[in-house]
């Protein structure tokens, strides 16, 4: 009689387990997120850290991501640029616009590092 409960239990558990895998198979996706999206799409803690180029010279690292709340878009990245181990380094937002990915999945920009230089430093405080 045991023996016939755990297997009416396993086999009801596999049922179960079954019908949840297959469950994805059949959910309906939401628009807009396809694989075609994803593909084309990085996780922010893999873009954080990350360095950014101009040509082949190393003018920052990007530190963070600013997502504006009203639009569900990025807005910024902040760039960490200058000083040695965290001495002396500079933070700068940066538009979105102006970095971008090349060929290699680096990312670069335009901008020199006496631009980044003499912009006003970011401030994680004047965030909501």
């Amino acid at each position: 009689m045991k023996t016939t409960i755990a297997i009416l239990v396993t086999f009801l558990l596999l049922t179960a387990a079954h019908a949840e895998s297959t469950k994805d198979a059949t959910a309906t996706p939401i628009a807009g997120i396809n694989d075609a999206a994803m593909a084309s799409s990085a996780r922010a803690s893999k873009i954080i850290g990350s360095k950014v180029y101009k040509g082949d010279t190393s003018i920052g690292s990007i530190e963070d991501v600013l997502v504006d709340l009203s639009h569900g878009a990025t807005a910024a990245v902040i760039l960490s640029i200058g000083g040695f181990l965290g001495v002396d380094e500079k933070l700068v937002a940066v538009p979105t616009t102006a970095i971008r990915v090349d060929s290699e999945a680096r990312f670069t920009t335009d901008l020199t590092k006496e631009q980044l230089s003499n912009a006003a430093a970011f401030d994680f405080a004047k965030l909501k």
